[in-house]
């Protein structure tokens, strides 16, 4: 580990850990992906015949977009700051 000069000196048992590397190819399900190649749809689902009634979103399922609605858009739900 480099280190500057001010700061305090690294603890022995994080001295020989090497950071964590992101593998050279990564597998992405099709389940995975989203959007068009556009930016208008970044992150929004294309593929689904579920349309969330509150927003752009798509799914696979109505279960899925139940869930989605729950955690997403219902204002009954409890959210904690």
């Amino acid at each position: 580990l480099k280190r500057r000069s001010r700061d305090p000196p690294v603890p022995t048992q994080f001295q020989s850990r090497s950071r964590p590397t992101m593998p050279e190819t990564m597998e992405i399900t099709a389940a995975a992906k989203s959007g068009d190649g556009t930016v208008v749809n970044v992150g929004i689902k294309m593929e689904g015949s579920f349309q969330c009634p509150d927003c752009r979103q798509k799914f696979e399922s109505d279960k899925a977009k139940q869930l989605h609605w729950k955690f997403i858009h219902d204002p009954n739900r409890h959210q904690e700051d």
